[in-house]
């Protein structure tokens, strides 16, 4: 087995850790000598997001993603409109803990009408998609 010698791009992310907090998961990252953290917006949330932003960047680390907008799909107009808000904010999220690419899990189909729900997910991508190329985000559809 080849020994990986080259830590620059290994990441964290949080999913992996879902018993720790966003300052444990931190300080996990330090500790081992990883420099990029991956966190999920629950995590975010939990401790606030200023906080989340000025607890990685004092550990000397820096947010390779930010997980997870999406989930377009939905039964009604105004749910879906509701999601895509969502997202917008994600991607303010994005970008105030300096991380250029947020993770979109686009989600399921409301009923089973695959093509229906694909459409809304390319609906949803492509009302965001404007403000994250604004914000300097990028987004990136998890398959």
């Amino acid at each position: 087995m080849q020994e990986l010698t080259d830590l620059s791009r290994l990441s964290l992310n949080t999913a992996t850790t879902q018993r720790w907090s966003l300052a444990e998961a931190v300080e996990g990252c330090a500790r081992a000598g990883i420099p990029w953290i991956a966190p999920w917006r629950d995590k975010v949330a939990q401790a606030g997001l200023a906080a989340s932003a000025k607890l990685v960047r004092d550990a000397g680390l820096r947010v390779s993603s930010l997980c997870r907008g999406g989930f377009f799909p939905a039964a009604s107009a105004a749910e879906r409109q509701t999601r895509i808000d969502d997202n917008l904010r994600a991607i303010d999220e994005a970008a105030a803990l300096g991380t250029d690419l947020l993770v979109l899990v686009c989600g399921p189909a409301p009923d089973k009408d695959i093509a229906a729900a694909r459409g809304m997910v390319a609906d949803g991508i492509a009302a965001a998609l404007p403000y994250a190329a604004q914000c300097g985000v990028r987004l990136g559809i998890e398959p």
